[in-house]
């Protein structure tokens, strides 16, 4: 009994946040920012935070300030390690734009955090922070120009991904490409909202991590959803998952709620365990709907 009383009494440990921006004025941003600082706190010493924003040159800025925080937490706690998936959309339509995503964005980005990559050298480890950009293209988009974008990230040393869609699929038979790419999110439309997002990256993580999981779990479709949180920047609001973010089942509102709040609702939330069949469903559903490539193709 007391051991199931310890259990109970157990708080989840986040694996990931997922955070999608909005414009929202200079104080809303620092409260967010202190907000993800302290639930910093409350997740596993390697864990995901997912930025999203609908263009670069709106998210980026806010990412940074954001980006901040984590920098402090990694620097008083020398064992957590984090990745930091900023999933935008980057237009390019001659070499001039990759020029200057480069130097106005990417290269700035990359240097903000050049303590902790100056860290993993001397001590010769993994960097405790690392930068994956996730590129969101349109169905306009030059293979080529794609290519030279890549070959800037790999000479960053960032760890980059492609978010493709039905009309963007054709880019899964460019090799070259495919080669300089660290994972690929297939999204089951043709737009690229934050609600298809989610929904695309939660299921493919979901399904990765049930796969793994598979030899020594009999019962996949009623485990808990694995602990995270969905963030609606622009109006503060705060998912349990990715069934309660489509239903707009919010637990709390990062503008008006202390963060203790927050958890203690999460944690009761997630001891239910409610929903985690809508979710698992959500996933099934979207894997039968990929797009995928033909046997001749990636």
């Amino acid at each position: 009994m007391m051991k199931n009383d310890f259990q109970t009494n157990l708080k989840p440990v986040l694996q990931k946040i997922f955070v999608v921006l909005g414009e929202h004025d200079r104080g809303k941003l620092e409260k967010l920012r202190l907000t993800l600082s302290n639930l910093f706190s409350y997740m596993d010493m390697k864990s995901h935070v997912y930025f999203m924003a609908e263009n670069l040159s709106s998210g980026m800025p806010q990412v940074e300030y954001i980006q901040k925080g984590i920098m402090g937490f990694l620097m008083e706690n020398l064992f957590a390690r984090y990745n930091v998936h900023f999933i935008h959309q980057a237009p390019l339509s001659t070499m001039k734009d990759i020029d200057f995503y480069y130097n106005y964005y990417y290269l700035p980005w990359k240097r903000s955090i050049h303590a902790i990559d100056l860290e993993g050298n001397v001590h010769r480890e993994t960097p405790r922070l690392v930068l994956q950009p996730v590129v969101v293209p349109d169905s306009r988009v030059n293979s080529t120009l794609l290519n030279s974008l890549f070959d800037m990230f790999r000479n960053l040393f960032l760890l980059p991904a492609l978010y493709l869609n039905k009309d963007t699929l054709f880019l899964t038979e460019d090799k070259a490409l495919l080669q300089k790419v660290h994972k690929i999110y297939y999204g089951h439309g043709i737009s690229a909202g934050a609600a298809e997002i989610v929904s695309t990256v939660c299921s493919q993580d979901m399904l990765t991590e049930s796969s793994s999981n598979a030899s020594s779990q009999t019962v996949l479709m009623t485990d808990p959803c694995p602990a995270s949180l969905i963030i609606s920047a622009q109006d503060g609001m705060v998912y349990s998952c990715m069934d309660a973010f489509f239903k707009k089942e919010n637990l709390a509102n990062i503008y008006e709620e202390h963060v203790d709040n927050l958890i203690a609702q999460y944690s009761q939330r997630h001891k239910s365990n409610s929903n985690c069949l809508e979710c698992r469903k959500q996933m099934v559903e979207w894997f039968s709907s990929l797009p995928l490539p033909q046997a001749n193709g990636v």
